[in-house]
């Protein structure tokens, strides 16, 4: 049996290094590097957070020697591996069980789960600038990813008035939760850092690896396996918790936004965070649609807070409604999202494969447990030894990857919401706004909304760099999908942004050329396609059932029971019933 060197019996300290990750994190993320500094204010204002994310460092070594060294390493790169493929069949994650599942979807999904919702909380504390939430709440499948990614945003001196978090992978994974959210200094409980002598600190280094026994650990969020009622947050961060089943979409979605809506307090920010699939593009737009309803207001411009019908009081006069959600990112409108089929097996479709949808990428450095996890054949991609020297490499054919990066790329879909305060004052101004806006029509193609970064056109595709211009792909004010083109004769600082510009980022500079995509969605032509394709696979079911039932009647009324072969009978008879056991 596999044992650990050590074994650390008494709870972590983790007042030494405190500094470490506000070097590294959050305070890292403010900083403009020195080609940032050539840019104009306006794209400054409007870019994303470029710089490669990297894990907490603690929070790594953590993964690496309290979780991920209790295990043999081929069995978490076996169970992993399994996971991978279940989550490309069934295109959600599924909650893990067992202690080596659950830590195998530690070493295999954390990493781009922190990535993602850093990058999504780093952009919302640049944009509103006064971002202090005193009540969190965090809802996913692994330990806490979400309050992790929080924590080092918010940097290790902010302390929240109360934080949550549920885990809904069980208590073996609020275990490991534990473990990573005490290697945060802000999770540090006040009293505890009083008692603390300086010579009870972890010794720098790899030298405590093993189990950590977690009844002694205190930390500050409180971890649960269910969902509050009858409480509300300043902040609620959610990944992967739109769609459980694919098959319920879109009950499930509506279901579960209106289930977290009633969480979120006046004035809050709610988080949606998806995987960069169709599927989860799908889900995050279906949950945008519920939100705000934009086929109910098909005339109106720029970004007024809409009244969501189902958590409101008065469900039959919107206009008394006090429950108002505004979404602040990545849409720059509030229109009927442009890309958006309301079917995600659309793209499953041959003619489908073509369709766009609203995605971002991130890259994220991999620590050295990631690193580990890659070596070997299990999770390495294929690889021959033609396409290296083969004379140096001839040997490492197929051993894994030796030349691999140190970084990958998380690709997500996500949503920010916000919900607005329910005193008479401002429901009286949003409803005045409303009515002096009513049948403006939405802003025309080319336009820069109102002019403030929340309705700036947001760049949805890789900028297209030509000899003399660049081509930007633009979510546009107008509520359509927009080609921009800015050549150096429009203006030499808007060309030299332009070729600095990232997908993500907000542009504000304006351009020479200003048309609609001609990329347009089908719907109509999609909906006949799959009831073509609906009605050809209840055909051939049909018929494979008559030939199945043929095949049963024809061995039910044999006579010749001597000459009948007894192992084609039963070959035949495991057919005929394993059909029908599919089936049903």
């Amino acid at each position: 049996m596999f044992q650990p060197r050590y074994c650390v019996i008494r709870r972590f300290s983790i007042i030494r290094r405190q500094s470490s990750w506000t070097e590294g994190g959050s305070a890292q993320l403010k900083k403009i590097s020195a080609r940032d500094a050539r840019l104009l204010p306006q794209t400054l204002t409007g870019k994303t957070n470029s710089l490669q994310i990297a894990l907490n460092p603690d929070v790594a070594k953590a993964i690496g020697n309290n979780i991920l060294s209790l295990h043999i390493p081929n069995n978490i790169r076996r169970v992993a591996k399994n996971q991978l493929l279940e989550l490309d069949k069934s295109k959600l994650h599924s909650i893990p069980k067992t202690p080596l599942e659950i830590d195998s979807h530690i070493a295999t999904f954390l990493l781009k789960d922190y990535a993602a919702t850093l990058q999504v909380l780093t952009d919302l504390k640049n944009r509103i600038g006064q971002f202090k939430p005193q009540r969190v709440l965090e809802i996913g499948l692994g330990p806490a990813t979400g309050m992790l990614a929080f924590n080092d945003v918010m940097g290790p001196e902010y302390k929240c008035k109360e934080k949550e978090s549920v885990i809904l992978s069980g208590i073996e994974m609020q275990k490991r939760a534990k473990i990573l959210l005490s290697r945060q200094y802000s999770e540090v409980i006040a009293a505890d850092t009083e008692m603390l002598n300086p010579n009870d600190e972890i010794i720098d280094g790899d030298d405590l690896i093993g189990e950590v026994k977690t009844k002694k650990i205190k930390i500050r969020t409180k971890l649960r396996s269910d969902l509050p009622t009858n409480k509300e947050y300043d902040l609620i961060i959610l990944n992967h918790q739109l769609l459980q089943n694919s098959r319920k979409f879109p009950l499930q979605v509506d279901e579960n936004i209106h289930k977290f809506l009633k969480l979120l307090a006046p004035d809050g920010y709610i988080i949606l965070i998806e995987r960069g699939t169709p599927l989860g593009f799908e889900s995050i737009a279906r949950a945008r649609q519920l939100m705000i309803r934009p086929e109910k207001y098909p005339n109106e411009a720029g970004k007024i807070p809409r009244p969501y019908l189902i958590g409101s009081t008065t469900k039959d006069d919107e206009s008394n409604a006090d429950y108002h959600l505004e979404i602040i990112a990545p849409c720059s409108h509030h229109g009927s999202c442009p890309l958006q089929t309301l079917n995600p097996n659309f793209y499953e479709l041959k003619e489908g494969t073509r369709l766009n949808y609203c995605s971002f990428e991130k890259s994220v450095k991999r620590p050295k447990y990631t690193i580990e996890l890659k070596k070997g054949k299990l999770l390495a991609t294929s690889w021959t030894s033609e396409s290296y020297d083969t004379k140096k490499h001839k040997d490492l054919a197929g051993s894994g990857r030796p030349h691999g990066n140190n970084f990958e790329t998380v690709k997500y879909s996500y949503l920010v919401a916000k919900r607005s305060v329910n005193d008479l004052e401002t429901i009286a101004r949003i409803n005045k706004v409303r009515e002096e806006s009513k049948d403006t029509g939405m802003c025309p193609i080319g336009s820069l909304g109102d002019g403030t970064p929340n309705t700036w056109p947001r760049i949805i595709g890789a900028p297209i760099k030509r000899k003399g211009h660049v081509i930007l792909d633009l979510c546009g004010s107008s509520g359509e999908i927009e080609k921009w083109i800015i050549p150096k004769s429009f203006s030499k600082a808007a060309y030299h942004d332009a070729r600095k510009a990232h997908k993500g980022d907000l542009w504000a500079l304006g351009a020479k050329t200003k048309m609609k995509s001609l990329k347009k969605i089908n719907i109509d032509k999609f909906k006949e396609i799959e009831k073509k394709m609906i009605k050809d696979m209840k055909k051939e079911a049909k018929k494979r059932e008559r030939e199945i039932s043929e095949r049963f009647n024809e061995l039910e009324n044999s006579d010749e029971k001597n000459s009948t072969d007894p192992v084609n009978s039963m070959k035949e008879l495991s057919e005929i019933y394993g059909h029908y056991f599919n089936q049903h």
